[in-house]
């Protein structure tokens, strides 16, 4: 069996940095996106940076139970143990609060809240006990105070971070372990996506950002770090 490190939102922004320093650390990934034609690309840039490692994507929407499962039969099916859960995908919903609806909550939530725990619900049947397994919630600084115009994100990564502290004392004493990560903001394309057109020059580089996260997960001897704020100076 061959382990493998899964990132979900794998092929932009956060997700794809983390997904850049496991491969030259010679993780196997599998990378996990809506957009086939960015998974794509960054399969392809991923492979050219060492091309000894398993680099598989996979289109994936985490909201969706059906696609989860599917998720999980490939995995079972190709006998892979996932080693590393980065549950990175998520998305922004930033408007006033006497502005919000039905679809724009269920929105918010599906993607930062309901995908983060079919994802690791699933991972966690499919592993086998006796395997270690470490599961990695990125979140944002959302997750610890609250902002105004982001009262449903606030709440979906508060969600998200409830889910976090309980699952960590449910797996208290097996063999997984559970890390928070709450970063701030940073320059990728997440604002453009989100239609904020705000200034983000002084938000931190991604990559910079991934390399403290994956130093601190991968890199730590016979040490577990369990959260980790990341901010800019």
């Amino acid at each position: 069996m061959s382990k493998v490190s899964i990132i979900s939102g794998g092929a932009s922004g956060l997700g794809y940095e983390i997904a850049v320093r496991l491969v030259r650390n010679g993780n196997n990934i599998i990378l996990l996106g809506r957009d086939e034609e960015k998974l794509a690309k960054a399969s392809k840039q991923l492979k050219d940076i060492k091309s000894d490692v398993f680099v598989e994507t996979i289109k994936c929407n985490i909201g969706s139970e059906n696609d989860i499962k599917l998720l999980g039969d490939y995995i079972s099916e190709h006998k892979m143990i996932v080693e590393y859960l980065f549950n990175n995908a998520g998305i922004g919903l930033f408007a006033p609060a006497d502005k919000l609806n039905s679809e724009m909550i269920d929105k918010a939530f599906e993607s930062n809240v309901k995908g983060m725990i079919l994802l690791t619900s699933k991972i966690l049947r499919i592993t086998p006990k006796e395997e270690e397994l470490t599961i990695v919630n990125i979140m944002s600084t959302s997750a610890l105070v609250g902002r105004a115009e982001e009262t449903v994100y606030c709440a979906a990564k508060w969600g998200a971070r409830g889910f976090t502290e309980a699952l960590r004392v449910e797996l208290k004493g097996t063999k997984r372990n559970v890390i928070a990560v709450y970063p701030g903001g940073m320059q990728t394309d997440f604002w453009k996506i989100q239609g904020e057109n705000r200034d983000i020059s002084s938000f931190m580089n991604p990559a910079l950002v991934a390399e403290k996260i994956v130093n601190a997960v991968i890199l730590s001897d016979k040490t577990l770090v369990t959260d980790i704020t990341i901010n800019r100076r």
